[in-house]
């Protein structure tokens, strides 16, 4: 298995040092940027950090949300050809949504209100993004090699064959 696909199969999670850091990014891009909202999530649709006034609760169904879209653009992406769209944007008449991948596990969204301009929102995304790109890899490294502690290879197929031999 290569690399990016065993990390994109990792439950991610920031130590104390990381969650600080990412918030104080996300409060000051929330200031400069004019956001609504930021949230962290991973690709299975968990929430693993936001900033802004939205509730945990809505950033958590947000977050479910937003990872269902990515993948389901994901497959119009291969029915067309492409290995992957690595942004989605949506706009409504209030609000913005931008979904960005950040890592093969992590994305980024961000909600902006109408009056922010598309160009001035993929620009926050962008900078947003490579802003917490460093430290989201060096967490999901980390969970990875503690998941390996924890279930290393061969394990699961163990398991399996104890079953089929119950049988």
């Amino acid at each position: 298995m290569q690399e990016d696909e065993r990390l994109s199969k990792v439950a991610i999670i920031l130590n104390e040092d990381e969650s600080r850091q990412i918030n104080e990014m996300f409060g000051e891009y929330l200031a400069d940027s004019e956001a609504k909202d930021i949230i962290l999530l991973n690709k299975s649709g968990e929430l693993i950090a936001k900033s802004g006034d939205i509730t945990s609760d809505a950033a958590v169904m947000v977050s479910a949300l937003a990872a269902g879209v990515f993948s389901a653009t994901n497959e119009l992406a291969r029915l067309l050809g492409e290995k992957e769209f690595t942004i989605t944007f949506h706009q409504g008449k209030e609000t913005n949504i931008h979904i960005s991948l950040i890592t093969q596990s992590v994305l980024l969204a961000i909600i902006f209100d109408n009056h922010a301009p598309i160009g001035a929102i993929r620009f926050w995304a962008k900078k947003i993004g490579n802003s917490v790109k460093d430290i989201v890899k060096k967490a999901e490294k980390r969970s990875a090699e503690q998941q390996q502690k924890v279930t290393p290879e061969g394990f699961g197929n163990d398991i399996k064959n104890e079953i089929d031999n119950l049988f």
